[in-house]
């Protein structure tokens, strides 16, 4: 093999390898969410408490509607470790019926899926995550 050749191999050879480092460096973590409002409310979604608070909506979730809305846990190295927060609001008011943080595996690791429900004055919100009781 000439010199110019493995030359050749070895550019290809290192292209290669920093195209995969880069890709398995940078990989984005993500979540679809699935809300299934079954009440006749219209409800926000928000990222944090400070998104609560400022009533800045993240997603509108139509009352007798479904909804999928996603959101980034972030990229690179760690991201699935990404602490994630869910709060469920009623629009009009700004009742909180639901607050949930878990990292972002566990989120993948559930189906993601809201149901949202309502028994006289009180809302009911089921979730798929198994290790704790939400906040309401």
């Amino acid at each position: 093999m000439t010199r110019i050749m493995r030359r050749g191999v070895f550019i290809t050879l290192w292209i290669v390898i920093l195209a995969v480092s880069t890709a398995c460096w940078l990989k984005h973590e993500s979540l679809q969410f699935n809300y299934d409002n079954r009440t006749g409310s219209l409800l926000c979604s928000y990222g944090s408490p400070a998104d609560a608070a400022s009533g800045r909506c993240l997603a509108d979730i139509d009352a007798m509607a479904e909804k999928t809305w996603g959101r980034g846990c972030g990229d690179g190295p760690g991201a699935e470790k990404a602490r994630i927060t869910v709060i469920l609001t009623v629009k009009e008011g700004g009742r909180q019926i639901y607050n949930r943080t878990a990292e972002c595996r566990v989120w993948q690791d559930s189906d993601r899926i809201f149901v949202i429900e309502r028994e006289g004055d009180e809302f009911i919100v089921t979730d798929s995550l198994q290790y704790a009781k939400p906040s309401p």
